[in-house]
C-alpha cells in the first residue's frame, strides 16, 4: 500500500508538474499574443496620432499691452459688461504682414456719461521684427462706442482694408485711406446700426462684384433701465447677470452695397432680419450647398441658430430645422457664442462649428451633402470634456500642417462669481486645441500644446493668422480687462504649406467668398475665403493650406464669386503665392 501510496504521488507530483509547465506555455503564448497585439495597438496608434504643435505666447514681447475693459472687472452685474468683444487680423498698410485690431473697452458709466472712448481700441503694427507698434492715433482711428466686434473688409474694391465696427450702440465704419490713415464715412454709407451689435460677416451674396454687410444683433438694452431681478437672474442658484433669457431681441440687418460708397438695408426683403428677436452673437458666409453662392449661417444664445440658403434672387429661406442645424441633436436651443462654417474631414463640403455655454458642449455638424448636417460632436471625442468650459471664439486650421484642419476654441465664463461657490466651473478659462486624426476623431491637446496654451483668461474673440509668415498659423485671442495672447506658432519640422493671397478683378478685391481646393496625391482640401466668423472677429484674409509630407502641390483651383475658374499645377510648396483671378 505504502508503495502504492508512493508511485501514486510520483505520478501526482509528475502530473501536476505537467499542468504547471502546460499553464506555463499557455500563459506565455497569451503573454506574447498580447503583447503583440499591444505593440501593433501601439504603432497603429502612434500612426494615428497628429504631430503636436508648440504655441508660446509672445503677447508681453511683442508690445501688446492694450487691455480690453468690460464694465466691472468683479462682479460683472449685467451682460453688457459680460459679453465682451473681439479682434481684427488686417494688413492695413499693405506691407505683406499681418497686423491687428482689438476693440473699444467700455463701462456703463463711460457710456452714460458718453465717454465711450475713454477705453479705446488698439491697432497694432506689425513691425516684421516679432514686435507691434500702437499705432491707433496716427492711423486717426476713432471709435467713441463700446465695441463689441469687428470686420475687417475691402467694401469699395481698393485694395485697401475698411474696419466695420459693431458697438454698443451706432455701429462705425472706417474707410481705409490708403495712406496709413482711416475717415468715418458711416454717415454716408448709411450703416450705423444703433443696437447692440454683436458681430458682423461680408461677402458678395448677390455675386454683383462688391461686397455687402450683414450685422448680427443682440439685445434690445437700456443702459437706463437695466434688468437687475426676474426669473432668469440666476446661475445655479447664485446672483448674476440677468438675462439673455425674458429680455427683448434686437433683430439682425443686412446691407446691401451700392458700389457707389453707400449701402442699402434689404433685410426685411431678403428675410433676414430675425422678426423673432433671437439673440445673435455669431455671423459667418460660407457655400454650404456649394452652389456658387453665399449661404448664411447665424448663433444664437439660447434661442435657435439660423442657416439661410442663398435662393440666388436676392432672397435667403431658413432652412436650420430641416438641415439639423437650429437645435441640438436632443431637440434643445443652444446657447451659441462663436461660429465657423468650414470643410473639416476633407469631403468637399463646409461643415458647422458652434460654441456653446458651460454645462453644454461645443456642437459639431458634419455635412452630408442634400442640405442634410449630422451631429458629430460625440463620435468625434469631443463632447463630455468640455461641458465645464462657456466657448467663444473658434476656427478650423491646420496648426500642424499634416493636411487635416484641427479646432481651437478661446474658453471663459461670464459669471466671475463662480469663483466663489466651489463649483467645477471657473471664471478665467483654458484655451483648447483639438487635433484631427484624419479619421473622425479630434484629440484635445491643450495640455501638450506649449505653455502658451496653458494660460487662465476670461477669454472672448479669437482670430487666426500667419503673423511671421514663416508657414505656421497663429492665435491672436482676446481677454476681458486683460492683456490678449499672441499664440506663435512653432510649427513641425518637415510638414510643408502653402498660403495663397487672392486678387479678384471681376469678383470683390480679395476673392471673399472664392472656393480654393488643392490636391496632393489621393488628398483633397477645400476652403473659402471669409471675411468675419469666429466670435466677433476677423481672419487673414490668406488662404493657408497644410500639405503634409507633399514638397509640391498637383493642382489648385480657385473658384471665384463671379463664377470664374483659375487653375494651376504642379504648384511649389512651402511659398505665399499670389493668384489673380
Amino acid at each position: 500500500m505504502e508503495e502504492f501510496i508512493r508511485h501514486r504521488g510520483t505520478r501526482t507530483r509528475k502530473r501536476t508538474s505537467a499542468s504547471r509547465l502546460h499553464l506555463c506555455w499557455i500563459l506565455a503564448v497569451f503573454w506574447s499574443l498580447g503583447f503583440l497585439l499591444v505593440l501593433k495597438l501601439t504603432v497603429a496608434l502612434q500612426k494615428s496620432l497628429p504631430p503636436i504643435p508648440t504655441f508660446l505666447d509672445s503677447a508681453r514681447q511683442a508690445g501688446l499691452t492694450h487691455v480690453m475693459v468690460s464694465g466691472d472687472a468683479k462682479e460683472k452685474r449685467f451682460l453688457v459688461e459680460s459679453v465682451g468683444g473681439g479682434l481684427a487680423i488686417l494688413d492695413y498698410d499693405n506691407d505683406g504682414w499681418m497686423d491687428l485690431y482689438i476693440v473699444n473697452g467700455g463701462t456703463i458709466e463711460s457710456q452714460r456719461a458718453g465717454e465711450g472712448s475713454k477705453f479705446p481700441a488698439a491697432l497694432y503694427r506689425n513691425m516684421r521684427d516679432g514686435t507691434f507698434t500702437n499705432v491707433t492715433k496716427a492711423a486717426k482711428l476713432v471709435n467713441r462706442h463700446w465695441g463689441k466686434g469687428v470686420l475687417a473688409a475691402d467694401f469699395n474694391n481698393d485694395g485697401f482694408t475698411d474696419l466695420y465696427l459693431c458697438n454698443f450702440g451706432p455701429n462705425v465704419l472706417l474707410q481705409n485711406n490708403g495712406d496709413g490713415t482711416f475717415s468715418d464715412i458711416t454717415a454716408r454709407a448709411g450703416v450705423g446700426d444703433p443696437r447692440w451689435s454683436s458681430a458682423a460677416a461680408a461677402a458678395d451674396y448677390d455675386r454683383d462684384g462688391d461686397l455687402d454687410l450683414f450685422v448680427a444683433n443682440y439685445l434690445d438694452y437700456d443702459l437706463n433701465h437695466l434688468p437687475v431681478s426676474g426669473k432668469f437672474c440666476s446661475y445655479r442658484g447664485i446672483p448674476v447677470a440677468c438675462g439673455p433669457r425674458g429680455l427683448k431681441g434686437a433683430g439682425d440687418m443686412l446691407y446691401r452695397n451700392n458700389g457707389d460708397g453707400t449701402f442699402s438695408d434689404v433685410s426685411s426683403k431678403a428675410g433676414v432680419d430675425d422678426v423673432q428677436g433671437l439673440y445673435g452673437l455669431g455671423a459667418v458666409w460660407g457655400d454650404f450647398d456649394d452652389d456658387g453662392d453665399a449661404d448664411l449661417c447665424v448663433a444664437n444664445d439660447t434661442t435657435p441658430n439660423l442657416l439661410y440658403r442663398n435662393n440666388g434672387d436676392g432672397t435667403f429661406t431658413d432652412v436650420a430645422p430641416a438641415a439639423g442645424v437650429a437645435f441640438s441633436e436632443d431637440g434643445r436651443a443652444q446657447a451659441g457664442m462663436g461660429i465657423e462654417l468650414e470643410d473639416l474631414d476633407n469631403d468637399g463640403r463646409l461643415d458647422i462649428f458652434v460654441t456653446n455655454f458651460s454645462d453644454d458642449w461645443n456642437t459639431l455638424r458634419l455635412n452630408k451633402g442634400q442640405g442634410i448636417f449630422e451631429d458629430a460632436t460625440v463620435a468625434s471625442g469631443i463632447g463630455a470634456e468640455a461641458m465645464h468650459h462657456l466657448g467663444w471664439g473658434t476656427g478650423f486650421c491646420d496648426f500642424n500642417n499634416d493636411g487635416f484642419k484641427d479646432i481651437f476654441v478661446a474658453n471663459g465664463h461670464i459669471y466671475p462669481q463662480v469663483d466663489r461657490y466651489g463649483l467645477r466651473i471657473t471664471y478665467r478659462q483654458q484655451n483648447k486645441l483639438y487635433l484631427n486624426t484624419g479619421e473622425q476623431r479630434l484629440l484635445n491637446v491643450s495640455n501638450q500644446a506649449g505653455p502658451g496654451l496653458q494660460i487662465v483668461k476670461s477669454w472672448r474673440g479669437a482670430a487666426f493668422a500667419d503673423f511671421n509668415n514663416d508657414g505656421n498659423v497663429d492665435i491672436a485671442v482676446a481677454a476681458l480687462d486683460e492683456t490678449p495672447s499672441l499664440l506663435m506658432n512653432q510649427g513641425v519640422a518637415g510638414y510643408h504649406w502653402i498660403q495663397l493671397h487672392l486678387v479678384g478683378t471681376q469678383s470683390n478685391r480679395n476673392g471673399v467668398g472664392a472656393r480654393v481646393s488643392v490636391a496632393c496625391g489621393e488628398v483633397k482640401q477645400v476652403r473659402e475665403v471669409k471675411a468675419g466668423g469666429s466670435f466677433a472677429s476677423s481672419n487673414d484674409p490668406r488662404v493657408h493650406f497644410g500639405l503634409g509630407k507633399a514638397a509640391r502641390i498637383d493642382e489648385l483651383v480657385v473658384r471665384w464669386p463671379s463664377g470664374r475658374i483659375t487653375t494651376l499645377r504642379d504648384i511649389k510648396g512651402d511659398q505665399s503665392l499670389t493668384v489673380k483671378e
